[in-house]
């Protein structure tokens, strides 16, 4: 009963931690825009919608920045144990992401977005439609 138990646990963290980080759009930023949703562990998924069309993008890379060279001059003389941490990859709070899909429409009408956002913090940018148009986005 005592393996079964652990067993069970195991395979609730595993399940638990393969679960996708999925942010919703926030409204109050861009009125023409009624919802969206954004993915980015696991398969990046990107889905914005007007009242006119829904527009999605599959597949695109997420890109992660850290400025080493910014860090080190802050840290290794000041704060060296944070800095050790930093260069070995246990202390991910300074990285950075960026992604820049390209959502599409059944129609062929096409948007392009930038997105950045840091560690534990939610997405952000500006989609762009064809004709030049702007929408500010925003997750939570």
């Amino acid at each position: 009963m005592f393996k079964l138990g652990i067993a069970f646990a195991s395979s609730a963290v595993i399940l638990g931690g393969c679960a996708p980080h999925l942010h919703s759009l926030r409204q109050d930023d861009s009125p023409d825009l009624v919802s969206g949703e954004f993915v980015h562990e696991g398969a990046p998924h990107l889905t914005l919608a007007t009242r006119k069309r829904r527009y999605v993008a599959e597949g695109f890379e997420i890109h992660r920045h850290t400025d080493l060279a910014e860090l080190q001059r802050r840290y290794k003389g000041t704060d060296p144990k944070h800095w050790d941490r930093i260069f070995a990859g246990h202390d991910r709070s300074h990285e950075v992401y960026s992604a820049e899909p390209i959502p599409r429409a059944q129609d062929g009408a096409e948007l392009s977005c930038r997105l950045t956002w840091g560690a534990g913090k939610p997405p952000q940018g500006i989609c762009q439609d064809q004709s030049g148009k702007e929408y500010q986005v925003r997750f939570d």
